[in-house]
């Protein structure tokens, strides 16, 4: 926010992210929100022509919404299926889809995609929501490919437990976690990058003491 970067941000919470639009207009950066389903096509492609209406182009498109549900894969459900692969895979491409062409008409871009640790290994009980980050990361992965010999740069972030609302209410020891600043940090360092040097992706792993 204090490098000068315009927002525009989505999400479903209406909110929570007219108070985090306010901090960023206090900091002196234009910001903008739209109220939506990522994975509702209809929803989606509103905000994305008031993205182009308002800001004009996307210097960096930042994918994070995620939903997990959790258990022995014979206990989850088709609904839990649907809702896990819509929001974590579905609303994923279709945002990728749309921006791609502005990035690409204007030779520079920078896609993040918040993958996770499940998107590089898998565990016991994670089995849809693993499926899920397996399927985002193969998708940047096949994407950094096809932008080989453009301006456009497309990564992943990986990181394990992040300390935020996800896990409220859950009964899990959030001290050793991650923090919002930790991710954070990491999306900043993708951003900064040099021209010179393309980011696959980032493995992000609690400290160690």
């Amino acid at each position: 926010a204090k490098s000068g970067h315009r927002f525009y941000l989505t999400g479903r919470n209406e909110v929570r992210l007219q108070k985090i639009v306010a901090e960023l207009h206090s900091l002196g950066c234009d910001a903008y929100y739209g109220v939506g389903d990522i994975s509702d096509e209809t929803s989606a492609r509103l905000m994305f022509d008031e993205i182009k209406q308002k800001l004009g182009g996307v210097d960096v498109l930042f994918a994070n919404a995620g939903v997990g549900h959790f258990g022995n894969l014979e206990d989850l459900t088709l609904e839990q299926y649907d809702e896990q692969f819509d929001t974590n895979v579905r609303g994923v491409f279709m945002w990728i889809n749309m921006v791609l062409p502005l990035m690409k008409e204007q030779n520079s871009g920078q896609i993040i995609v918040t993958s996770s640790n499940l998107g590089l290994k898998t565990s016991a009980r994670c089995s849809l929501y693993a499926a899920t980050k397996h399927a985002v990361q193969a998708m940047v992965w096949c994407l950094r490919e096809e932008l080989k010999g453009t301006g456009v740069k497309a990564a992943t972030i990986n990181p394990g437990s992040v300390d935020t609302p996800w896990f409220d209410g859950k009964d899990v020891d959030r001290s050793k976690m991650l923090s919002s600043a930790d991710v954070a940090a990491t999306i900043r360092l993708i951003i900064d990058q040099n021209e010179t040097s393309d980011i696959d992706h980032i493995l992000l792993t609690p400290g160690r003491k």
